[in-house]
């Protein structure tokens, strides 16, 4: 049976595995931190870990830090070399400041902010103000290309769920980039879309989307919401369990968790196209 390793656990495997590589770690706030000045979070670990059997634990992290303790952690001297693995991630909002404005990150909406990252392989690097401002151009440039890297130079898989006769939704899988695809949804969209969509990013590998078309939308919704608690609870990068609509390439948030239920926000917009949606049913019942 899979069951989460406690804290203690967790920190008891890493310190075995850094014990058997003969390297000293000291423990901090933020994790692990070696010698040579690598931190190494233990959340993610943990999370990790979660999904797999107690006896598979000891191999899960090797394999976990192995590839981390690879990464080379110079950062490129210029803007030139680092462009092809910039990339962005769609974080939650709340995760921001935690570096005290030491690394790149912006807010978008209520509820998420965008970091700014260097591809290393398969994991990714943080990217310090200071180092963009090293590289001598403007920030605004740096962003773009790392959103359009995150965009359009990352594969991802669309897999269908169906909630009830004609009504689905669709969740975007990929990378840990695949969050900032809830940025570009009018690719996955019909080319006309009259009431928007809903949205959710439970975690970085992760995007929920419904095009809604009907009232039947509220089926999609609950749906969601339910994937949506299952994923942010077992990814090793999690983001968040709030519901939003995306109209005209806008992200409103719409629902967010309080306590043991969810709170709907009221958004003006959203709430003017609900009443365009009921009209247009009445006229399409009328008409049958």
């Amino acid at each position: 049976m899979d069951t989460a390793p406690t804290t203690d656990q967790v920190v008891e495997l890493a310190l075995a595995y850094f014990a058997s590589a003969d390297q000293d770690v000291t423990i901090t706030d933020e994790g692990l931190t070696t010698g040579d000045g690598k931190v190494f979070g233990l959340e993610p670990l943990r999370r990790r870990l979660a999904g797999r059997d107690a006896s598979e634990w000891d191999g899960a992290v090797r394999e976990h830090f192995d590839l981390l303790v690879e990464i080379d952690p110079v950062m490129p001297a210029s803007f030139a070399e680092a462009a092809p693995n910039l990339r962005s991630a769609v974080i939650a909002s709340v995760d921001l400041g935690m570096f005290d404005g030491a690394i790149m990150e912006r807010p978008l909406v209520d509820g998420l902010g965008e970091r700014l990252m260097l591809r290393r392989g398969a994991l990714g690097m943080t990217v310090t103000a200071e180092t963009v401002a090293g590289w001598d151009v403007d920030p605004d440039r740096v962003w773009k290309r790392a959103r359009d890297g995150a965009l359009w130079d990352e594969p991802v898989d669309r897999q269908s769920f169906r909630v009830g006769a004609g009504v689905s939704y669709w969740a975007l899988r990929g990378g840990r980039w695949t969050s900032t695809r809830v940025l570009g949804l009018e690719r996955f969209l019909d080319r006309r879309v009259d009431y928007g969509a809903l949205a959710a990013v439970p975690a970085r590998d992760e995007v929920l989307v419904h095009q809604i078309r009907d009232d039947r939308f509220t089926d999609a919704a609950m749906a969601m919401l339910s994937h949506v608690a299952s994923s942010y609870s077992e990814s090793p990068l999690p983001v968040g369990c709030d519901l939003f609509w995306w109209c005209d390439g806008r992200l409103e948030r719409i629902c967010t968790p309080a306590e043991d239920r969810y709170r709907y926000i009221r958004v003006k917009e959203f709430s003017a196209m609900l009443w365009r949606l009921e009209e247009a049913t009445q006229r399409n019942c009328q008409g049958r």
